[in-house]
């Protein structure tokens, strides 16, 4: 039994309890010069496939000043724990010194023995999610919000790079950055499977050469309004960066366009394309490759999950049954890849049809 195993309860999150008194010795191991360290008002706010998310405020005294501070705990389960707490601390930290809008970022730990798990720590951020602006409003009237949808997508891809990610190799275009994935696509799909999806593994290869340059970028990987935090006075903060890299910015905003397409239909999916264009003053090439990357990357990822487990996908406990709740939108996934490649997939509908019960 692993540690993380050893302290799982109720579909993987953690007792509040435990939580407050792993922090509240993590703060008073931290930072030896505060005085009556507290940790309390702790909630589970995780919602998400990836990580378990818990708020807290954390209250101290330092130098006869007594110091409140709402925050909020990121856990990291499953494999590559370790690496994707450091990995999204520091593109945060970064991220927030080129003053692109993210939380404040305090603390990264990679022990899992404090908490069960590795975790970051960041400030809270009052206010809303922009999906609520989204939910229950027509694509007339969310015009306002696509716009800055937009201009904070094209904002991120507007970051130099080498900023982000100093350790990264560079690539001198497109074509090379998908030689690289492609390989690295390749590898995963050998070493985690499934095998069957090799023919659009094989369609990607086989179309790569006809894709144009288009600049390279910071990639957030998963840029949607549940991501994206409006503040009390109408300032934004962007959240979740486990699975940010660098690459060509069409492979960012396609997943985006996917999501959209098959969670609200493809009018808006196509909107926020749209939009993007707009604010960018030019159209998107070779949208229709970047879409079948998506696509390939969402069946791989659901498919690992659920034939070996949420932990062989890096996903936290709890995560396939959230993909049940939302099957419909992978049977959509699916007839974007018909429609795309005239590729079907009898395993993937397989699947679905065993996750269906």
């Amino acid at each position: 039994m692993t540690k993380r195993e050893g302290l799982d309860v109720g579909g993987g999150h953690l007792p509040l309890e435990i939580i407050s008194k792993g922090l509240t010795k993590f703060y008073m191991g931290r930072h030896p010069n505060w005085q009556q360290v507290t940790v309390y008002n702790t909630v589970d706010l995780t919602s998400g496939w990836e990580t378990e998310l818990y708020g807290f405020t954390l209250k101290y005294n330092e130098d006869r000043c007594s110091i409140s501070r709402r925050l909020v705990a990121r856990l990291y389960p499953g494999r590559g724990a370790a690496e994707k707490a450091k990995h999204e601390f520091n593109v945060v930290r970064r991220l927030s010194e080129t003053r692109y809008p993210v939380p404040a970022i305090h603390d990264v730990e990679i022990d899992p023995e404090v908490l069960g798990a590795p975790f970051i720590t960041m400030d809270f951020i009052e206010g809303h999610s922009m999906l609520e602006d989204f939910r229950g409003t027509t694509i007339k009237e969310l015009e306002p919000h696509l716009k800055v949808f937009a201009s904070l997508f094209l904002e991120l891809h507007r970051v130099d790079p080498a900023m982000i990610f100093p350790e990264l190799p560079r690539f001198v275009d497109t074509s090379d950055y998908l030689d690289f994935a492609l390989k690295r696509a390749r590898r995963s799909l050998e070493k985690h499977g499934p095998s069957w999806l090799e023919s659009v593994l094989d369609w990607l290869e086989n179309n790569k050469r006809r894709v144009s340059h288009g600049p390279l970028s910071v990639l957030h990987r998963d840029f949607h309004p549940a991501n994206i935090m409006v503040k009390p006075d109408g300032a934004h903060a962007i959240i979740d960066w486990t699975a940010s890299s660098y690459g060509d910015f069409r492979e960012d905003l396609m997943w985006t366009f996917l999501l959209a397409s098959a969670f609200w239909g493809r009018p808006l999916g196509e909107s926020i394309l749209g939009a993007y264009q707009r604010a960018a003053g030019k159209k998107v090439r070779d949208a229709g490759f970047f879409e079948v990357a998506a696509i390939y990357r969402r069946i791989q990822d659901t498919s690992i999950s659920f034939l070996k487990g949420a932990e062989e996908a890096s996903m936290r406990a709890g995560a396939v049954e959230q993909m049940r709740e939302g099957l419909a939108h992978l049977y959509k996934v699916h007839d974007f890849l018909e429609e795309r490649t005239g590729i079907r997939l009898p395993e993937f509908d397989n699947i679905l049809r065993t996750a269906k019960g």
